[in-house]
């Protein structure tokens, strides 16, 4: 997996088309991930990245922090007087804020070792969350207290990041 990722960062620069740059991203996350899920124990049943709707704990959390991340770089863009529409490495598409996602990207990494961190020290556990074949698996009750209260602690130095510098 480091092999892989370390090619994939020296041929991450030379890539001039859009879509082979998204391509070795793509890639990097499947690497990535595949490496990230042996972080956690076997019981949260996560095998790897996946979404709407999240299917095992580690994901809903993954996607519940990566969503309100999200809306801090809305909240950034319009402070700094950006259209966060207007993204970059995200095309614009209708309804979606592609600055707002470019911006997202590289706070990634630090949201991943959060939301392990969460479930390293047992703040959360599988017990905190509902599977539902429709929903997927969700944070229940108790969880979402938990979950929102330990994000109001991990989330004040990325807003400052997200913040504009003045002038």
């Amino acid at each position: 997996m480091d092999r892989l990722l370390a090619t994939l960062l020296i041929r991450a620069p030379d890539s001039i088309d859009i879509e082979r740059l998204r391509g070795i991203e793509g890639a990097g996350a499947s690497a990535y991930f595949g490496g990230f899920t042996q972080l956690f124990a076997p019981a949260l049943e996560f095998t790897g990245r996946n979404r709407r709707p999240p299917r095992d704990p580690v994901n809903a959390c993954l996607s519940l922090a990566y969503t309100l991340l999200h809306f801090e770089t809305v909240i950034a863009c319009h402070g700094a007087g950006l259209d966060p529409f207007i993204g970059f490495y995200h095309e614009p598409a209708y309804g979606r804020e592609s600055l707002a996602c470019d911006l997202v990207e590289p706070l990634r990494p630090r949201v991943d070792a959060w939301t392990w961190e969460l479930f390293r020290s047992k703040t959360l556990r599988s017990d905190h969350f509902s599977s539902e074949q429709q929903n997927g698996c969700l944070l229940d009750k108790r969880g979402r207290k938990l979950f929102y209260a330990e994000y109001e602690r991990f989330i004040p130095p990325l807003r400052k990041s997200c913040a504009a510098s003045p002038g």
